[in-house]
Order: C-alpha cells, then sequence, then structure tokens
C-alpha cells in the first residue's frame, strides 16, 4: 500500500510523484471533499476548487467525486478504480468518517490500494486514514456528522496527528498525545510535514523553506 498523509496541501510534490511512479501529467486523481460537508454549497464549492485548482495546476487530471452521490459500495469501487490517486480533503473529520462509512468506501478503498491505488489527503483526510480519530472533538464538531464514527480506516498501524505544531490545534493535540495509550502508537505531522507510506516502511518529509 502506498500513501501520502500531510497536515496541509501538498508540501513535497517531487515525493508524491515518486510514489506514483509517474509525473503529474499522467496521473488522474479523484478528490473526495466530504469533510467540507457542513459548509454552505457556496462555500463548499468554493473550498473545492482550490483543490481542484491545486492539483491541476501540477498537471493532474481531476475528477471530483462526492460520496454522499453514492450508496452502492461496487458502484464507488468502479469509478475510484479509473484514478491513480484518491486524495481525501480536510475539514470536518467526523463528516468525512460519516460518508465514508454510509457509501462503503470503508469496504472498498484497502482492495483499491492492493491494487496500486495511492491514496493522499491532508489534515482530516489524513486522520482518517489512521487507527483512530478520537480525542479531536475539540478541533472539529462532532455535532455536524449524522453519526459519530471514532474507528478509523485502519490502513496504516498508526493514529496519525496532523497540525502538531499549530497552536489552534493545541488543545487536540493534548487530548490526543494523553489517549496514547489507549489508541496505540502516534505520527505527529507538523504543518510543513507528510509521511509516505510505501509497502510496510514509512518516512517523514517536509516542505524546504525559502
Amino acid at each position: 500500500m502506498k500513501l501520502y498523509l500531510s497536515s496541509i496541501d501538498i508540501p513535497t510534490p517531487d515525493d508524491l510523484a515518486r510514489l506514483l511512479g509517474k509525473p503529474f501529467s499522467e496521473v488522474s486523481v479523484a478528490i473526495i471533499p466530504n469533510a467540507k460537508d457542513y459548509y454552505s454549497k457556496h462555500a463548499w464549492d468554493y473550498k473545492v476548487s482550490k483543490y481542484v485548482s491545486l492539483f491541476e495546476t501540477l498537471g493532474c487530471k481531476v475528477a471530483v467525486v462526492d460520496l454522499r452521490d453514492h450508496s452502492d459500495a461496487d458502484e464507488l469501487r468502479r469509478q475510484l478504480s479509473g484514478h491513480d490517486l484518491v486524495w481525501i480533503t480536510g475539514g470536518n473529520t467526523f463528516c468525512l468518517r460519516y460518508e465514508m462509512r454510509r457509501s462503503g468506501f470503508d469496504t472498498i478503498i484497502s482492495e483499491l490500494l492492493e491494487t496500486g491505488t495511492v491514496f493522499g489527503g491532508d489534515s482530516a483526510g489524513a486522520l482518517v486514514a489512521g487507527l483512530s480519530i478520537a480525542g479531536i472533538e475539540s478541533a472539529d464538531m462532532p455535532q455536524f456528522a449524522e453519526e459519530v464514527i471514532n474507528e478509523g480506516l485502519k490502513l496504516v498501524p498508526y493514529m496519525i496527528l496532523p497540525h502538531a505544531d499549530n497552536p489552534e490545534f493545541a488543545d487536540a493535540v493534548a487530548t490526543v498525545r494523553s489517549m496514547t495509550h489507549e489508541i496505540g502508537k502516534l505520527i505527529e505531522l507538523k504543518d510543513s510535514q507528510a509521511v509516505i507510506f510505501n509497502n510496510g516502511s514509512h518516512r517523514i518529509v517536509e516542505a524546504q523553506r525559502g
């Protein structure tokens, strides 16, 4: 399995390209923006357009896949299997986690990764890949989700904690750190960092300054 998980956007694009094994001009990416579902329609469209622009600027072919439009896991698998990269955006982790469970994304993502699709995500999109999302209630509003699901996708045997150096998330970071005996191993990411998982190994990379 190959994953690129960050706090904000893509801090090291060259590392992502190497993980994909091809130049961005040959990459097809499916953006899943359901962490933004608590926004109004106008704001949702604006937030999603920022991600579309990010990947189009790199040269990728981009599709937006709204999980709210899907309730058949097999159909969702067919749609996502045509893409090299599935990118999960930041936002409200509880909204995102609910739609992943409801749409059947939970049941198909491991299979997609086994066939070569790369999983990418920032902030909430990184957090859901790990063991748990418990402890981030002070950063995200669980009340925004139809159902609160604390269990992560468990694609990696760690809890992924983005924004570890961001003062705005200090309370949530402290809470998660205090729960490590309950949730297991923890990988913390600064806002300038990403963690790359490549078939059993992982390493943290960081954006160059200046």
